[in-house]
């Protein structure tokens, strides 16, 4: 009765000890669909940033296109034409370092939920070993009582 007890109690803790592994992977799992998800977010903010960006420069340029022909100024003068490229150079610097800043915050995404991934991988195989150890020691104590 004892030795049965014993191994009943072994292959709950063995039971046990895998499905502690297995939700700590499947919540893993779980937190890295998040942080995809985050990620595939950010991707659409950053476009966002960018064509707000561009948009706001096609304005600008209008205006000041505009604003230089009624004031009688040539878009071929050389100031105008210095002015209007610094205007260009400034936003397209604007919209590289955005999708940089974009590129670079999808990046740390990936990267969190590949590691999530493996800390899940890597939580199941302990609790896999934790079960296996278990079992082991069980059928130690198993013949242990048996024998006696």
């Amino acid at each position: 009765m004892l030795a049965a007890l014993s191994l009943l109690g072994t292959g709950i803790s063995a039971f046990a000890a895998i499905q502690q592994g297995n939700a700590a992977r499947a919540d893993a799992q779980r937190q890295a669909a998040l942080y995809e998800q985050e990620r595939r977010v950010n991707q659409l903010e950053t476009l966002q940033r960018h064509n707000d960006r561009l948009n706001q420069y096609d304005a600008a340029l209008a205006t000041n296109t505009a604003w230089f022909a009624f004031a009688g100024r040539d878009a071929s003068d050389r100031s105008v034409r210095a002015f209007l490229d610094k205007q260009r150079e400034v936003a397209y610097t604007d919209v590289t370092r955005s999708d940089l800043q974009g590129y670079m915050e999808g990046q740390k995404l990936r990267m969190q939920a590949d590691l999530s991934i493996a800390r899940g991988r890597a939580a199941q195989r302990a609790s896999q070993l934790s079960a296996l150890s278990t079992i082991t020691s069980g059928l130690f104590r198993y013949q242990q009582i048996k024998g006696v």
